[in-house]
């Protein structure tokens, strides 16, 4: 999963977690969406057309449903009720993630700027951190890699335990791959991955490993790139992740490959065979056709 995609339904979840339900109707309409039961969630929101917070819900719903006009449509009906709390800035961020999936950058810049200013305003630290992310992300989208570097990083500040600050390392180092430093982005990702193996899930801990592996390679690094993998072979095969073993196999046979090790290659391939076999799993299908 890539970065932005993360972040995106970690606020989402995050609203759905700290949503201030003020009744058991906005309960079953919150719980609907995480349940993906988006039709129900609507059904339930439009029975409460008066109230912010089912818009939000509703409009969440709908993005759900990749309706995203009629989504953004929710999340400014919302806004125009004038909610207060966590709700306004929850408003913003998800009309400014509706606005970003369109496209539309200019108007996803201006909303998650809006996100920013209410979250300072009322001192709530975590949503002002996820605003500044959210911000970089939109700059990432069209290019302005140093602005959204930038946004990063004042994010990092703000980060008040490893999840969070190894959330803004992997997000520096994507920054800093496009701004061709290499050097600096295989600094910042290993300090995320670190800081993934402690705390973050076991998915997240293998994603940016292999994302390290591939920024050794580029850099010519082979050896140290060997050694991610291998790292993460071993972590994959501890924590039975199958679905990681082949995957890190085919990210180590290009690797392999590059180093003109052609047999180690192909063994490592024929081992992502044998996994992907059990799974039939688009992405490994996918990667392996790629190698052939």
């Amino acid at each position: 999963m890539n970065s932005k995609l993360t972040l995106i339904i970690l606020f989402n979840l995050l609203i759905i977690n700290e949503s201030m339900a003020k009744d058991a109707a906005l309960e079953t309409c919150d719980s609907a969406v995480k349940n993906q039961q988006y039709a129900q969630a609507i059904q339930v929101a439009e029975q409460h057309a008066s109230q912010a917070e089912f818009w939000l819900c509703k409009g969440r719903a709908q993005s759900g449903l990749a309706q995203n006009a009629a989504a953004q449509q929710s999340f400014k009906q919302a806004i125009s009720l004038k909610p207060a709390g966590l709700d306004l800035i929850s408003a913003h961020m998800l009309l400014g993630n509706a606005q970003l999936e369109a496209k539309v950058h200019d108007a996803a810049l201006e909303s998650y700027q809006q996100a920013l200013k209410f979250s300072e305003q009322q001192n709530m630290r975590r949503y002002a951190r996820i605003a500044h992310n959210l911000i970089g992300e939109a700059y990432f989208e069209i290019g302005q890699y140093a602005e959204s570097l930038k946004s990063f990083e004042v994010g990092e500040k703000l980060a008040m335990n490893d999840d969070e600050r190894a959330d803004s390392f992997i997000h520096e180092a994507m920054a800093y791959q496009q701004l061709q430093q290499v050097d600096k982005a295989i600094e910042h990702q290993l300090k995320g991955v670190m800081m993934l193996r402690k705390s973050g899930t076991p998915d997240q801990y293998a994603e940016a490993s292999l994302t390290l592996g591939k920024l050794f390679s580029a850099k010519k690094d082979y050896v140290s790139a060997d050694k991610t993998y291998q790292r993460l072979m071993e972590y994959a095969h501890d924590n039975g992740g199958e679905f990681y073993e082949a995957k890190t196999a085919i990210y180590w046979a290009e690797n392999k490959r590059a180093q003109g090790d052609v047999a180690g290659a192909q063994q490592l391939i024929q081992q992502a065979e044998a996994f992907a076999a059990k799974f039939k799993d688009a992405e490994l299908d996918e990667l392996l056709a790629k190698t052939k």
